[in-house]
């Protein structure tokens, strides 16, 4: 029965952030992510799809380090990590590149999750679902590698037998023509491959054995670039019966004596510390790790205020058995008051950091909400210069640039999300507020804000694990703006911290510091030293490390497709840019005015609907390109007809 909540659970959710407070209405032209059925898969060819060019990621998956000299806790282990199973929007009109709202989804996070899946998928609408790009492209920024979902519903939901069986066909030769096609699109659209979720009632023998052969062949396929998650549902004879463990009823999905199956696996939420400290010894016995297994925790209807066995994950206040699955942790939004990025943000804070909850408990649950970032040291992927952030949380009211607004349209887009700061926030509470404030901003639509909250004699504000070697020709840039004093701390491997004085005024103020004396050095840690009376406030609205001089670039070769209705305009916009170039702004120029029309890192980009004069035949776009160390192309710009 538990089971069955969950999935009516699922559909109710799915149903309300549809209708609720999700963007509604799109453009006639808008780009969606992509799903299947099995049979629309088989037939599927890339290059009759008008919306590939915008589902596909350009950027690569990011490398990882870890530094125990930076953990907040250096005795924890950075075997266990977390995956995080997300349903941030539906499963079929998913706008391919962002919504222009701010009451949806993002996430902040990254550093304690290894894994995201994009789940989703219906028995009404499709149940393959590939990762939408903005998703994808932000998960790789930050070194997490992410996941497409291949659901199929309980039978009371839906799901139909005959779908497992297409899934399993095998042509004349041996070969798994799904598995190829889940390799293609993977490969296709740059993410790392796939979570399948076998839930459907009326399977034997047959197609459990041909469900291993299958996984067998994607592993051969793959060659170790894709990936396969396992749910816990099916066991070795083709029932669906969840074993809430890994042992002899499911383990042959996971491995098999010398072949791999699957690269991780998810376990049920029913689980006892006992099931959890067996499953451990199985792993290990089957020569596996048991950090590739990750345990579930259903978190979809009260987030943090979920009763959770905490024994069997954490022991000694360290992970001890398995890692963790969260299964919708985007249920921080659901539960937000009014789904602003403040409050969300706030729910965000409780979940991964720890709490302990308000409201009166059973006296079987604990009160306390332990979270994540005690127990899973910080991951981090900067560790190449140049490294630059405008603390730009993916969403925004307005968009501004170097502190003038450029556009006032709010919008969501994950494939501009900065690398946000590791640790939110190692401070003393009772001091200072620190967070993302969305009213303030220097590029992007945010801004870090720190308020006193007393008179404070030094706040100390780790902000960003790093490990970036310098070669002397290097220069730090900061811009700031506040009351109050302020210091930026850059700490190197040498053991020693080196302190840069910030000037602070009522407007945006850049800051250039020459690094010329740490050449050789490496920089671990980047933190901030805060003084002020009660009241004071100061915003971080850049940082950067990167070479003194800076690289020109080309302008980009661009070429616009318009659609046009009534006093309306949606655009096609194709770039070209120099490889240097990191990222693509797009603008219209109205009046001598530039107005923000979107920032991307792909080659093609979709612009949403903008008012124009309808008597107008031509309306005039310019795009510039932005490379890593913020230098600018010239920008491009062409005269768009719109008869």
């Amino acid at each position: 029965m538990q089971k069955l909540k969950r999935f009516f659970l699922i559909i109710l959710l799915i149903f309300v952030c549809q209708y609720a407070v999700a963007q509604k209405d799109f453009g006639k032209y808008q780009p969606f992510s992509s799903y299947w059925f099995i049979d629309e898969l088989l037939e599927w060819n890339p290059r009759e799809d008008n919306n590939v060019k915008f589902n596909k990621s350009y950027l690569s998956l990011q490398e990882r380090f870890v530094d125990s000299n930076t953990q907040v806790n250096p005795e924890l282990s950075t075997n266990p990590s977390v995956v995080s199973l997300i349903a941030p929007y539906t499963t079929n009109n998913h706008p391919s590149q962002g919504f222009q709202t701010v009451q949806q989804y993002a996430f902040p996070y990254w550093q304690y999750i290894d894994y995201l899946v994009q789940w989703g998928g219906s028995a009404g609408e499709g149940i393959i679902v590939t990762p939408t790009a903005f998703w994808i492209e932000s998960a790789h920024l930050n070194g997490v590698e992410i996941l497409g979902t291949v659901f199929f519903p309980p039978n009371v939901y839906g799901g139909k037998e005959e779908w497992v069986h297409q899934f399993l066909q095998k042509d004349e030769m041996g070969n798994f023509p799904v598995a190829d096609k889940l390799i293609e699109v993977a490969r296709l659209y740059g993410f790392e491959g796939w979570f399948i979720n076998q839930e459907t009632h009326g399977m034997a023998e047959k197609e459990a054995h041909l469900m291993q052969e299958f996984l067998k062949y994607y592993q051969q396929k793959a060659k170790g670039y894709l990936k396969i998650m396992w749910y816990d549902a099916m066991i070795e004879d083709g029932r669906v019966i969840w074993q809430d463990e890994l042992n002899h009823h499911n383990s042959m999905y996971f491995q098999n004596e010398d072949e791999k199956r699957s690269d991780i696996m998810f376990i049920d939420f029913g689980w006892s510390e006992t099931q959890l400290e067996d499953s451990h010894k199985r792993a290990k016995a089957l020569g596996r790790s048991p950090w590739e297994l990750y345990s579930g925790i259903d978190v979809q209807s009260r987030s943090y205020k979920t009763p959770t066995n905490w024994k069997g994950l954490y022991k000694n206040e360290k992970p001890y058995t398995t890692s963790i699955g969260l299964y919708w942790p985007n249920s921080t939004f659901d539960i937000a008051k009014d789904k602003q990025p403040e409050s969300v943000y706030e729910e965000e804070q409780k979940f991964w950091n720890g709490t302990i909850l308000k409201e009166e408990v059973p006296a079987w649950q604990s009160k306390e909400w332990k979270g994540f970032s005690k127990y899973i040291p910080a991951r981090s992927v900067i560790q190449r210069l140049p490294f630059s952030t405008h603390f730009n949380y993916g969403l925004g009211r307005f968009f501004n640039e170097k502190g003038k607004r450029v556009s006032d349209t709010e919008w969501h887009n994950l494939s501009i999300q900065d690398i946000l700061p590791t640790w939110q926030w190692q401070v003393d509470t009772t001091e200072v507020n620190v967070g993302f404030d969305f009213n303030e901003s220097y590029t992007g639509g945010s801004s870090v804000k720190i308020e006193a909250k007393k008179h404070v004699k030094l706040s100390k504000i780790p902000l960003y694990k790093t490990a970036l070697r310098l070669n002397g020709k290097e220069v730090l840039n900061i811009v700031c703006k506040g009351v109050g004093k302020l210091q930026y701390i850059l700490y190197t491997n040498d053991g020693s911290k080196h302190a840069f004085h910030v000037k602070l005024d009522k407007v945006w103020n850049e800051n250039t510091f020459n690094l010329s004396e740490l050449k050789g050095l490496k920089v671990i840690k980047i933190e901030i030293e805060f003084s002020g009376s009660k009241g004071d406030m100061v915003y971080l609205g850049a940082l950067s490390i990167k070479q003194k001089s800076s690289t020109a670039i080309k302008n980009p070769k661009v070429t616009i497709t318009p659609f046009k209705q009534d006093d309306s305009v949606e655009l096609y916009v194709h770039i070209e840019g120099d490889k240097r170039a990191e990222f693509h702004n797009i603008y219209q120029v109205k009046n001598g005015k530039k107005i923000w029309l979107g920032k991307t890192r792909n080659t093609d980009y979709y612009v949403a609907p903008f008012k124009i004069n309808k008597n107008k035949k031509t309306i005039e776009i310019q795009v510039v390109s932005v490379s890593k160390n913020n230098s600018k192309s010239r920008p491009s710009l062409k005269k768009v007809s719109v008869k």
